[in-house]
């Protein structure tokens, strides 16, 4: 579909700058803060009130108290599929791992924790005096960032000496993947054109008259066309089969480079296009594969290793929980049900490469909730389900959702989101998200 950008400007200015602000607030905390919550900071005493306890882990107190306020900071639509057992089997992982890097000598300097912390307040988009407002506001200090990130930062030292530096990748490896997964290396047939866009067929007749007679379709373009690529002389970029107005597409697609199309006639006015440049469908080798295919393959090696590591300290472990009916307590349950965007549109869609049926799944790489959803989301694309991985932290995912899906954004993640605007916030067994998905192809 050609989009004409200020059609979508219009459309997103009846979302007024509040609600962006929420969004972009959600969407920051959702990605960063949401999950630092979620994932245990733990505050181990060595000596606490007997009825305080809610664990022991090799003689290391994690008190009730500690399990309860996490709990109380966790959102209440997180309260859905957070229960305390969670947070509480969080933090005795994070304390298991902690003990073992101590035991190795792991430590983390001043600079290295000031890089990550820089880093993050980077990544969220924000100024170091709106991170912290932002802190503030969820009840939230530096100070607990910085300790929070101190831990993590030790925990990825101690899993990088002890496990993932023994991920080997072998070449017979790749090799297998790219065989058995050749349809993810396959680009399709694209074009590049340009485009005029005017209101009128008169005015476009005009224009591709003048054009006939050797006038500057870049000049024109610039000085005629209501798209905002007019100030790029129409420039469209490369585009494939689908992401176009049929119309346009079926026009574009049917010219040899250098030609001018007729006039043609879409949903959004009448348009003279270009064509600069075609390029056919291609395979992407195995040579040039391989370095993608290594990284996704170490991994979802890693992912396990990390599982197996765990549970061999834990088996080793003197782990002693106590009050399981206490920490088991939680809000009672309620069905997170859909919701539908009202300003989601197909030409917003489009603009970032979305097919009707794909489903959005929004991710943080912090959440563990998210890890285990990622094997089901791989599983379901290699049967032929369409996902986009919007991962919280990527500047592009964040202007997608933020644009075109304001409306159903919640702020957490795991998040997964119909073009529609149907969506789903937590975990689901397979068997739902296929059922999820079969809904956004509807």
């Amino acid at each position: 579909m050609v989009k004409p950008k200020h059609t979508i400007k219009k459309k997103r200015a009846k979302i007024n700058v509040s609600k962006k602000e929420k969004v972009k607030i959600k969407l920051v905390i959702g990605a960063i803060i949401g999950i630092i919550i979620i994932c245990a900071f733990v505050l181990y005493l060595n000596k606490a009130p007997s009825e305080n306890i809610a664990a022991t882990v090799n003689g290391e107190v994690i008190t009730t108290q500690d399990i309860n306020e996490q709990y109380e900071s966790v959102p209440d639509m997180y309260r859905q599929f957070i229960t305390k057992e969670m947070i509480l089997n969080q933090s005795i992982n994070e304390l298991l791992l902690l003990q073992e890097a101590k035991k190795q000598g792991i430590s983390v300097s001043t600079g290295e924790l000031s890089k990550v912390i820089d880093d993050a307040i980077i990544q969220s988009g924000l100024s170091k005096e709106e991170f912290e407002k932002t802190l503030k506001e969820q009840n939230l200090t530096m100070d607990f960032m910085e300790d929070y990130y101190k831990k993590q930062l030790i925990i990825n030292k101690l899993l990088n000496k002890t496990v993932f530096s023994k991920m080997i990748i072998s070449s017979s490896e790749i090799e297998e993947y790219y065989n058995n997964n050749k349809n993810e290396f396959i680009t399709p047939e694209q074009v590049r054109a340009r485009h005029i866009l005017v209101e009128s067929v008169e005015e476009a007749e005009e224009i591709l008259k003048q054009l006939n007679n050797g006038a500057d379709f870049i000049e024109l373009a610039k000085e005629k066309s209501t798209c905002p690529s007019a100030s790029q002389g129409g420039d469209l970029g490369y585009f494939t089969k689908g992401q176009m107005v049929a119309e346009f597409e079926d026009s574009a697609f049917a010219l040899g480079v250098g030609e001018i199309s007729p006039v043609v006639e879409t949903q959004f006015g009448y348009h003279i296009i270009k064509l600069l440049d075609k390029k056919p469908e291609t395979a992407i080798s195995l040579e040039d594969a391989t370095k993608d295919i290594e990284e996704k393959l170490k991994l979802e090696k890693q992912n396990a290793a990390f599982v197996d590591y765990l549970d061999m300290l834990r088996e080793k472990a003197d782990i002693k929980i106590f009050k399981e009916k206490f920490i088991g307590e939680t809000s009672p349950e309620s069905e997170i049900l859909p919701i539908t965007a009202s300003a989601v549109d197909d030409e917003c869609i489009t603009k970032y490469d979305l097919a009707k049926d794909t489903v959005i799944f929004v991710y943080s790489e912090s959440c563990p909730h998210c890890q285990n959803m990622k094997p089901l989301v791989k599983e379901l694309e290699d049967t032929g389900y369409s996902f986009y991985w919007a991962r919280g932290s990527d500047s592009k995912s964040y202007e997608m959702l933020n644009e075109c899906f304001a409306d159903v954004m919640t702020g957490y993640v795991p998040q997964f989101i119909c073009p529609d605007g149907i969506e789903h916030t937590g975990e689901m067994p397979i068997e739902e998200l296929k059922d999820f998905a079969d809904k956004c192809k509807a």
